[in-house]
């Protein structure tokens, strides 16, 4: 039992809780709203949640991102504290700016925008925007300081009592589509309130903030906010492309086979999570070994994992496939074949990029991705055009991830000198080493 409790608390495993946790209580939630509401109201609730992601894919990459890389590496606690207040002061900022774009948006376009169903991000996103505040700075500074188990519990806090309310609402409440995004603002304001109750937000520090730690920030902000829009683009592409120059139902064809291969990337941004902060203190030190041993292992262990684990999927594609999608989409189970020889170069992709991070090198992680999204695009027109073909789509995605290995292996051994025929030794090491570590407890 004891052994059960340690593998538990391990970094890489309450970093994979976390997000189990979150995928399950996304998916219940939808689960759940889909059978609450007609499509009139879930699909206002869609664009509500497409356009929440969408801003708060932008401020994670001009705060979150370098938040992390730099607070990893704190050698003092002053350095910290201008750190976090200057991440503060920041994300106010685009708080502020984004606030101002989407009032000015809503009292330009009122009729547009009530006419399309954005009624609901239009009006209640700023709030919410100012209400996550709290809450995303607190996420950011617990995964630079490697606490897991406190993002667990937030996560938690934020996801569970809103699910609790979703399910009340379903059985007995019966509220409106309007009272569902008012109680999702409620559980983001609760998960903020307890963040900042335990101390963890740093909002205390932002009198701290200084000019030298803003631009820092800024500087690397611009660089990982392009880089997270080519990633978007590179995950939205192949299905924009298939509804331009193909037919919606090849879109719903090709989704299937896509939201099982997310499923996997689960484990995958999990090890991320874990060891981007640790490559950005070793770096912030100024020990280039250390980073190389830290890309070395977690690019080896999660490949050693996806290997047995894409070979055991490839075998059971088409009863998934048949799962999620049912009868009239099992024959995409071929395209989530093709996804499973593209999920194992999903490490060294990664990985590649998240060190080009952590070594202040963010530049060059956002030409490996536009160089990713280019290889992508252009095949997906030249295989539709040519060949009207999805599985030709999905091999492009093999391509793309071929291209980000490359460049990025390239990359890294300019600047950091590392070796990629090094990967599988230091993480079969690495895994005899963790074995023989729990067994010696």
């Amino acid at each position: 039992m004891n052994r059960l409790v340690k593998i538990i608390r391990a970094e890489n495993s309450l970093s994979l809780i976390g997000n189990l946790v979150f995928a399950l209580f996304g998916f219940a939630n939808i689960f759940i709203l889909a059978r609450t509401f007609g499509e009139d109201d879930f699909g206002e609730w869609v664009l509500y949640l497409s356009g929440m992601a969408l801003l708060e894919m932008i401020r994670k990459g001009i705060t979150s991102t370098p938040l992390v890389r730099f607070l990893s590496g704190s050698g003092t606690e002053e350095e910290e504290r201008s750190t976090v207040g200057s991440a503060w002061f920041l994300s106010v900022l685009v708080t502020i700016a984004g606030i101002i774009l989407i009032y000015s948006g809503l009292l330009l376009f009122p009729d547009p925008i009530h006419n399309k169903g954005f009624d609901l991000f239009f009006i209640w996103y700023p709030l919410l925007s100012v209400l996550l505040l709290p809450l995303n700075t607190a996420l950011s500074v617990l995964q630079a300081r490697r606490q897991f188990g406190r993002i667990l519990n937030l996560r938690a806090v934020n996801m569970g009592s809103f699910f609790v309310f979703l399910v009340i609402n379903y059985f007995w409440l019966h509220w409106s589509i309007t009272a569902v995004v008012i109680a999702h603002l409620g559980s983001h304001l609760l998960a903020s309130l307890y963040s900042i109750v335990k101390g963890w937000d740093g909002i205390r520090f932002i009198r701290y903030t200084t000019k030298a730690r803003l631009l820092e920030q800024l500087h690397f902000g611009k660089f990982s906010l392009v880089t997270l829009i080519g990633s978007n683009l590179l995950k939205s592409s192949d299905t924009i492309i298939i509804g331009i120059m193909m037919t919606g139902a090849d879109v719903a064809y090709y989704s299937i086979p896509l939201k099982l291969i997310e499923v996997i990337e689960i484990p995958l941004r999990s090890l991320v999570q874990v060891a981007f902060p640790a490559m950005s203190k070793a770096s912030r030190q100024d020990k280039p070994e250390e980073v190389r041993k830290i890309f070395y292992r977690y690019t080896g262990l999660a490949t050693l994992l996806f290997i047995p684990m894409a070979i055991l999927l490839f075998f059971l594609a088409k009863p998934l496939t048949l799962l999620l999608g049912g009868a009239a989409y099992v024959g995409s189970f071929t395209i989530f074949q093709i996804f499973l020889i593209y999920s194992l170069l999903l490490p060294m992709d990664r990985f590649s990029g998240v060190t080009l991070d952590a070594i202040n090198r963010p530049a060059l992680n956002t030409v490996k991705v536009l160089c990713m999204a280019f290889v992508n695009i252009v095949g997906d027109i030249l295989v539709i055009r040519y060949f009207g073909s999805l599985e030709g789509v999905a091999i492009c995605t093999i391509l793309n991830s071929a291209a980000g290995v490359i460049v990025g292996n390239l990359f890294l051994r300019h600047d950091l000198g590392t070796n990629m025929l090094r990967i599988f030794p230091e993480g079969i090491r690495y895994i005899r080493e963790s074995v023989l570590h729990f067994l010696k407890k």
